[in-house]
């Protein structure tokens, strides 16, 4: 597996990736159904710090994610991640996990990630889980969650 960033940033490659609008909700519930280019470009935007990743299984396209940056210094969040239906239960999240906790830690220099998920998807927060994700709030169906990736961050209280 290997992610490649989607640079110049192409949502035409992402629209056709999640073409079932089920998937389209799990990935991000507020994403306006058909794909709407102009909402992904404006979160997706490189100019803000954010980094847009396709995953490859071989030449085979299988997934998106993406690293944003957050206003906290070295903190970023993984978003949008995706993996093609018949990809799933396999344990390629968490090798795509990996491979984005491993960027972010020796491109961006990130110290903490965090990532929102639903209690509704419960294969993502297993998987989540399973990659040292640990949970720190929750509100109604929202599970917010977050991993320190340098020993010498320390939390905020």
């Amino acid at each position: 597996m290997r992610l490649v960033e989607n640079i110049p940033l192409d949502t035409n490659i992402i629209a056709h990736l999640i073409s079932d609008p089920d998937d389209l909700h799990l990935v991000w519930p507020k994403a306006k159904w058909p794909f709407d280019h102009l909402q992904w470009q404006k979160v997706l935007d490189p100019a803000r710090g954010n980094k847009s990743f396709l995953v490859y299984q071989g030449n085979l396209l299988i997934g998106h994610a993406a690293l944003c940056k957050m206003k906290e210094p070295g903190v970023y969040s993984l978003n949008y991640l995706y993996l093609l239906p018949q990809m799933r239960s396999r344990g390629l999240g968490e090798k795509m996990v990996g491979l984005l906790e491993q960027c972010a830690r020796e491109k961006l220099s990130a110290k903490k990630l965090v990532l929102v998920t639903r209690t509704y998807n419960p294969g993502a927060r297993k998987c989540y889980s399973k990659c040292g994700f640990r949970e720190y709030s929750r509100e109604v169906t929202l599970i917010r969650m977050f991993k320190v990736l340098q020993p010498e961050y320390v939390l905020e209280e």
